[in-house]
């Protein structure tokens, strides 16, 4: 499967504009040969959890299941989702005929996102796509061992991210590490490829990234926009769970 990752600067409450770069860059991705585009956190709103919580993302995501359907390619895209029990940072997978494959609500939120929205109680789920089988995460979601351990444990060879990580420095911390360290490690142990498509511009860290399962960088960006691309094959994942045992050599009766 040829994976498309998108980083770019979406402009918060412009939507139609953000969706014009969406589209532009579905279209680059299929020129490209990709299959699949994840795109950053709540890009076709902008991130911006007190000025876009309100808004409605169905129409959004009826936006992004034509722009998919128009370009042939499959795409992750991160909106809003309101409902009854609650208002939600949601991912989801469209198909490249435009259908929606994957939904998952963003079950870790982050600073103030917490004062703005629901958190998720459930994990993503796990469908055959292709010859691999993907599930969702968003941003923050990653950064927890426990939360794409369990999505390796449940069969899972492919977790997409969209990510609007900010640009964090203090003397204990480094947003860089996100996407340098912890990405890296979460595909390394647990024998899964990462794909995790951040917002750029100011504010935000940059360095979207295509992790393969053995914890290698695929692909990588820096701080400007960019769509970068990478191949990750059943064989690829196959390969890294034979010469590394971390999920068979697991300690169930101790932990």
């Amino acid at each position: 499967m040829r994976i498309a990752v998108l980083q770019a600067t979406s402009a918060v409450g412009h939507i139609d504009a953000n969706l014009d770069i969406l589209t532009a860059a579905a279209g680059d991705a299929a020129d490209g040969g990709a299959d699949i585009l994840v795109t950053p956190e709540l890009f076709p709103t902008g991130y911006a959890p007190a000025r876009i919580h309100h808004l409605d993302g169905a129409p959004v995501r009826q936006a992004v299941s034509q722009l998919a359907e128009r370009s042939g390619i499959a795409v992750v895209a991160s909106t809003v989702e309101q409902a009854d029990s609650g208002r939600f940072i949601t991912a989801t997978l469209f198909g490249s005929d435009g259908t929606q494959v994957l939904h998952y609500r963003k079950s870790h939120l982050f600073g103030t996102e917490e004062q703005f929205f629901t958190a998720g109680t459930e994990l993503s789920r796990i469908v055959r796509f292709g010859d691999l089988t993907v599930a969702l995460g968003i941003c923050y979601d990653v950064e927890f061992p426990e939360y794409v351990r369990a999505l390796a444990v449940g069969g899972a060879d492919l977790v997409l991210v969209p990510t609007a990580v900010p640009t964090r420095v203090s003397s204990t911390f480094d947003a860089a590490a996100v996407p340098g360290l912890l990405v890296p490690a979460r595909a390394l142990e647990n024998t899964v490829a990462i794909a995790y498509a951040n917002q750029c511009g100011a504010g935000f860290a940059g360095r979207s990234c295509i992790v393969a399962p053995d914890g290698s960088i695929a692909a990588q960006t820096e701080g400007g926009a960019k769509l970068i691309f990478a191949d990750i094959t059943s064989e690829t994942i196959r390969g890294a769970r034979v010469d590394n045992p971390y999920l068979r050599s697991r300690r169930l009766d101790l932990y």
